[in-house]
C-alpha cells in the first residue's frame, strides 16, 4: 500500500500546479468561447406521401394518381438537398443581403436588430459575394469601401451612394429600433455582402443535412445550422414548403403534358378506329355478310335437315323399289303375294288392300256356288283386277315420286353446301378486321380513361407530403458545446500539469522513497530518518537508532564510524550533528575527525579534530591510519566526517579504514542512478560494514518551500562566483 502511495506522492506535491493548470484551462476555455461565433440548429420534420398507405379518404387520389411513383426515402433525401430545390427556396427568403458588425476579434452577423436598413444593387457581377465595408461615423455620415478596391466613398443615410459601373447602396437608419433600444450603438464598422444565388445555395448546402427518422419510416428531418437562430428556423420550414410546392408543380406539369399528349393520341386513335369500322362495313357489304356465325349456323342447320329428309326419302325409296320388284315378279299371281306394307302406309293403300282381300274372299265364296265362268264370279274378278292394277300403278307412281324427291334433295344439299366455299377465308378476314377494330377500340377507351385521370390529377392540386413538425427559433447554440469545451480544456490543463510533474520528476531522477533504493540495490539500510519539524523529535529518533545499533553490537569500543555522502547537503552534517549529540548524552567519549572547515559551526569544538587539506596531504595512507588508530585508544568512538564523494577521492580511502560505514542518501537530493554507483563502489572497494542511511524519508515539501530552497541555492552559487 505504501508503494502505491509513493507513486502518487509527486502528484500530491504538485497539487497546486494541477489546480493552477486546471484554472488556467478553464479561463482559456472561457476566453476561447467568448471569441467563438455560436451556431444554432433547427429541425423540421416532413412525412412523405405513401401511395399504398396514405391518409384516410385519399383512395380516389391514390387510384387516379398514376403518374406518381412510390417514394424512396434515399431518393427524396437527395431531392431535398439538391441545388435546384435550394435555389427555388432562396427566392422566398431575404438571405441575399447580409450585414455583420465587425469587431476587434470576431464578426457577428446581424439579422433582426439592424441599426440601419440596406439595399444593394450590383452592376459589376464580380462584386457579388465580396465584402463592402461600411464605417458609420455618426447617425448621418458613413464611409464605404469595396473589397479589392482602395477608393473610399462618403455617403449619408437616406441617400443613394452610387459607384459608377460597380454598385449602388441605400442605407437608412432604423429609427424604430433605435428609439426602442436606446443603448444600441450605431457607430462602428460593418460589413455588407450581396450573395448571388449559386454562392448562397452552396453556403446553405454546407450547413444543411437531411436524415431519415428510420429506414422503414417515411419521415425526414431537415436540419440546418446557422449563427443566426432566425435563419436556422426559416431555412428548414422554407425548404419543406418548397419541396411540397415543387412536388405539386411537377405533378401538375406532368399531368398537363400527359393530358396534351393523350389528346393527340386520342385523335389518332379515333381516326384509326373509324377506318377499322369502315373496313369491316365495306367487307360485309362486298361479301353480303350480316353475321358469319349466325349465317353459318343457319346453313348448317338447313343442310342437316335436308340430309335427314334425304335419308328418310332414301329409305322409303328403297322400300318401294323392293316392293315394286316383288310385285313385278309375282304380277301373274298377285293374289298369292304378301307384300311388305311398311313402305306403304297411307290409308288409301290400306283400304285398297282390304278391298282386294274382301273381293278375294267374296270370289272364294262364289266359287263354292258358281263356276268361274259365272257372271258374278267374272264381275268379282274384274273388280279384283281393277283394284290390283290401280295398286300396282300407285306403287309405280310412288316409286317415281320418291326418286324425283330424292334427286331434288340431293340437288338442294349440293346447292346449300356451296355456301361454305371460301368460308374460312371470310372468317379469317372478319377475325382480322374485328381484331384490328378491338385493338383500336381498347386503345381509344384506355386513352380516354387516362385522359380523365390526368384531368383529375391536374385539378387536384394537393400533395400528401405533410409538415408534421415545424421549426422553432432555437434559443441555445449547439456549437461550440460550451460545457464540453470547458471540461475538456480543464482536463487538458490537469493532464498537462500531470505530464509536467511526471517529466520533471522523471528528469530529476531522485531517490524519492525507501522502495526505490530497495529496487536498485541490496545494500542494507540502517535507518530511514524522516524530516523533523523540531529538534526534540530528531533527538528522540536518533537516540532510538543508536540503541538499535548497540543492540546489534555495531558500536563496540574503539569503533571507527565513517559518515559519507555524495554531497554534504544530502544530510551528512545533520545526521552527524545529532549522532554526536546522542553520544554526548550517553557520556561516550567520541571524537569527530572532520575535513570540513565549517565543522565548528555545527559540532562542539571540544569533540572535533579538524584536519586541513595540507595536513592530510603530508601523511601517507599508513601514517593516517596509524594516527587514527592512536586516537581510538583514547576514545570510545571515532567518527570520521568524510569528504563529499564527488569532490575528493580520499573519501574512499577513509571509508576503507572504517569499521562501519554510513552512507547518507537524501530523498530530495540524491539521484536515483547514484544508488547503482554506490553499490558498485561498495562491492568493488570491498568497503567494510557498508550501510545506507536514508534522509528525509517520505518528505514532500510544498512548492513554496521548494521554491525558497531553489532561490537560496541560486544565491549561494552567485555568491561563490
Amino acid at each position: 500500500m505504501s508503494d502505491q502511495f509513493s507513486i502518487l506522492r509527486p502528484y500530491l506535491r504538485g497539487l497546486p500546479i494541477i489546480v493552477i493548470a486546471m484554472v488556467a484551462g478553464y479561463l482559456f476555455a472561457k476566453k476561447y468561447l467568448s471569441y467563438q461565433i455560436p451556431m444554432y440548429e433547427s429541425t423540421t420534420k416532413i412525412k412523405l406521401a405513401d401511395l399504398h398507405d396514405g391518409a384516410t379518404g385519399n383512395n380516389l387520389f391514390k387510384d387516379l394518381d398514376v403518374f406518381a411513383s412510390t417514394n424512396k426515402i434515399a431518393a427524396e433525401i437527395e431531392v431535398l438537398k439538391s441545388q435546384v430545390l435550394i435555389e427555388k427556396m432562396i427566392h422566398k427568403l431575404d438571405f441575399d443581403e447580409e450585414v455583420s458588425r465587425v469587431g476587434t476579434v470576431k464578426v457577428n452577423e446581424i439579422y433582426t436588430d439592424k441599426p440601419f436598413l440596406h439595399s444593394i444593387t450590383i452592376i459589376d457581377p464580380s462584386l457579388y459575394n465580396k465584402s463592402i465595408i461600411v464605417n458609420v461615423v455618426d447617425t448621418i455620415h458613413y464611409s464605404l469601401s469595396v473589397e479589392g478596391r482602395s477608393d473610399v466613398h462618403q455617403g449619408k443615410f437616406g441617400d443613394t451612394l452610387s459607384i459608377p459601373n460597380a454598385l449602388s447602396v441605400i442605407l437608412v437608419l432604423n429609427k424604430d429600433l433605435i428609439n426602442v433600444k436606446k443603448q444600441l450603438t450605431v457607430k462602428g464598422k460593418y460589413k455588407l455582402v450581396k450573395h448571388d444565388t449559386h454562392a448562397l445555395s452552396e453556403l446553405i448546402s454546407a450547413n444543411l443535412d437531411v436524415v431519415s427518422v428510420d429506414k422503414d419510416v417515411a419521415v425526414l428531418r431537415i436540419i440546418y445550422k446557422s449563427n443566426v437562430p432566425e435563419k436556422a428556423a426559416k431555412v428548414t420550414d422554407a425548404l419543406a414548403q418548397t419541396y411540397i410546392e415543387d412536388y405539386i408543380e411537377q405533378k401538375f406539369k406532368t399531368a398537363d403534358v400527359t393530358s396534351n399528349f393523350l389528346d393527340d393520341q386520342i385523335d389518332k386513335s379515333y381516326k384509326k378506329l373509324s377506318s377499322a369500322e369502315m373496313n369491316i362495313q365495306g367487307y360485309r357489304d362486298d361479301k353480303n355478310i350480316i353475321n358469319v356465325r349466325q349465317e353459318t349456323e343457319t346453313d348448317l342447320r338447313k343442310i342437316s335437315q335436308l340430309k335427314i329428309q334425304k335419308t328418310n326419302v332414301k329409305m322409303s325409296l328403297d322400300a318401294i323399289s323392293q316392293l315394286n320388284e316383288y310385285i313385278d315378279q309375282g304380277k301373274s299371281n298377285f293374289l298369292d303375294l304378301a307384300p311388305n306394307f311398311e313402305a306403304f302406309t297411307d290409308l288409301l293403300s290400306t283400304e285398297m288392300v282390304k278391298k282386294i282381300k274382301q273381293l278375294q274372299a267374296e270370289r272364294t265364296d262364289l266359287l263354292l256356288v258358281y263356276q268361274p265362268s259365272h257372271e258374278l264370279v267374272k264381275t268379282v274378278d274384274k273388280k279384283i283386277k281393277h283394284h290390283t292394277d290401280y295398286f300396282i300403278e300407285s306403287i309405280n307412281n310412288t316409286h317415281k315420286n320418291l326418286e324425283t324427291k330424292y334427286a331434288k334433295l340431293c340437288a338442294d344439299i349440293d346447292e346449300a353446301e356451296k355456301v361454305f366455299i371460301g368460308l374460312p377465308e371470310r372468317e379469317r378476314m372478319m377475325n382480322a378486321l374485328d381484331r384490328t377494330f378491338q385493338i383500336h377500340q381498347q386503345s381509344y377507351v384506355f386513352l380516354n380513361e387516362k385522359r380523365v385521370e390526368a384531368e383529375i390529377a391536374k385539378a387536384a392540386k394537393h400533395a400528401f407530403h405533410r409538415i408534421i413538425d415545424r421549426a422553432d427559433i432555437p434559443t441555445r447554440p449547439v456549437s461550440p458545446n460550451r460545457s464540453i469545451i470547458v471540461i475538456v480544456c480543464t482536463l487538458l490543463g490537469m493532464m498537462a500539469a500531470l505530464l509536467l510533474i511526471f517529466i520533471v520528476n522523471a528528469s530529476k531522477g531522485r531517490v524519492n522513497d525507501l522502495s526505490s533504493i530497495e529496487k536498485n540495490t541490496d545494500l542494507p539500510i540502517l535507518y530511514a530518518a524522516p524530516h523533523f519539524k523540531n529538534k526534540i523529535d530528531a533527538n528522540h529518533f536518533f537516540k532510538n537508532e543508536v540503541m538499535k545499533m548497540d543492540m546489534k553490537s555495531m558500536l563496540p569500543s574503539s569503533t571507527l564510524l565513517c559518515i559519507s555522502a555524495y554531497e554534504q547537503s544530502e544530510g551528512q552534517r545533520y545526521n552527524l550533528q545529532h549522532l554526536c549529540e546522542v553520544f554526548a548524552m550517553e557520556s561516550r567519549s567520541a571524537l569527530v575527525i572532520s575535513f570540513d572547515p565549517d565543522c565548528f559551526n555545527y559540532l562542539p569544538k571540544s569533540h572535533v579534530r579538524y584536519m586541513s587539506e595540507a595536513e592530510i596531504s603530508s601523511m601517507s595512507y599508513i601514517q593516517l591510519k596509524e594516527w587514527i588508530q592512536a586516537q581510538s585508544e583514547n576514545h570510545d568512538l571515532i567518527i570520521i566526517d568524510n569528504y563529499a564523494l564527488n569532490l575528493n577521492a580520499k573519501a574512499i580511502l577513509l571509508m576503507g579504514m572504517a569499521t562501519i560505514n554510513l552512507f547518507l542518501v537524501d530523498t530530495r537530493k540524491t539521484l536515483l542512478r547514484s544508488i547503482t554507483d554506490i553499490h558498485l563502489l561498495a562491492v568493488k572497494e570491498n568497503l567494510p560494514n557498508f550501510n545506507l542511511v536514508l534522509n528525509n524519508n517520505k518528505y514532500s515539501p510544498s512548492l513554496l518551500t521548494e521554491g525558497n530552497w531553489m532561490i537560496k541555492q541560486m544565491k549561494k552559487k552567485i555568491n561563490r562566483k
